[in-house]
């Protein structure tokens, strides 16, 4: 069992990460991110985990910060529930999950999990200076639906450790509805700068999951990358999305 000062110190560890983050002010220019919804390793009915996280997500530079818990339970011995919850500010994502676990062995999990997730996302804020339209304001807002299926594999409490190591796979339909307006130094719209994005995207999200800790507390950190099919590509110069996140935090066993 890990001793009492190595939990103190992943809690003194994840502490200084979030005063960290919380004096940095990155702003979101992106319409979607890589979710690091927590891969539970659910193997037992009654199993409980609770995941609190810090996420940083980036396209060419780091633009989106969010903090985010995932709450699953498992309810008989194969069936489990999930809901996660993530907000950045001026980003809010949320899903819910039915799923099903299998133990293989002493440590190894597998899980699948299909739901639906919802996330918006809103932003003002004046033009740059190197703008060649001149200075004025843009904003844009909107939402998206994700319905999807999700596969896990781990292994969790290896050695004295009680290491957890596993790997998700994420698959589902990216529904977006999204609005971009810009504004001259007057406050007039200007018709010709302005853009929607209704595109539907096949999205294809791998994650990779290590926790390290005691019985009941661990720091988890998660990498977690995305795939769509659509808006890098055509989503013209004001619509883009994150490839990567990446997020440490706690995760409670009960």
């Amino acid at each position: 069992m890990v001793a009492p000062q190595h939990t103190q110190q992943i809690m003194k560890h994840f502490a200084q990460t979030l005063a960290v983050a919380a004096l940095l002010t990155l702003g979101s220019c992106s319409i979607y991110h890589p979710q690091t919804v927590d891969i539970p390793l659910i193997n037992h009915p009654g199993d409980t985990r609770v995941d609190a996280a810090l996420g940083v997500s980036t396209w060419l530079l780091p633009d989106v910060i969010t903090f985010g818990g995932t709450v699953t339970y498992g309810v008989t011995e194969w069936f489990a529930v999930q809901g996660h919850l993530n907000y950045g500010g001026d980003n809010i994502y949320v899903q819910a999950a039915p799923g099903a676990y299998l133990p293989l062995g002493e440590h190894g999990v597998l899980e699948g999990y299909a739901g639906y997730g919802f996330g918006s996302s809103w932003r003002e804020a004046s033009t740059s200076s190197s703008d060649t339209t001149g200075t004025g304001t843009y904003a844009y807002s909107g939402h998206f639906g994700l319905p999807f299926g999700q596969v896990n594999i781990g292994w969790h409490d290896l050695s004295r450790a009680h290491i957890d190591l596993a790997f998700g796979l994420k698959g589902g339909a990216y529904l977006p509805d999204y609005q971009y307006n810009r504004y001259n130094a007057d406050g007039e719209i200007m018709p010709e700068r302005c853009s929607h994005y209704s595109t539907p995207n096949l999205l294809i999200e791998p994650q990779l999951q290590f926790r390290i800790g005691g019985e009941h507390v661990k720091y988890c950190l998660r990498l977690s990358f995305s795939w769509l099919s659509d808006i890098n590509t055509n989503g013209g110069e004001h619509f883009t999305a994150d490839f990567l996140t990446i997020s440490n935090g706690l995760t409670f066993h009960f």
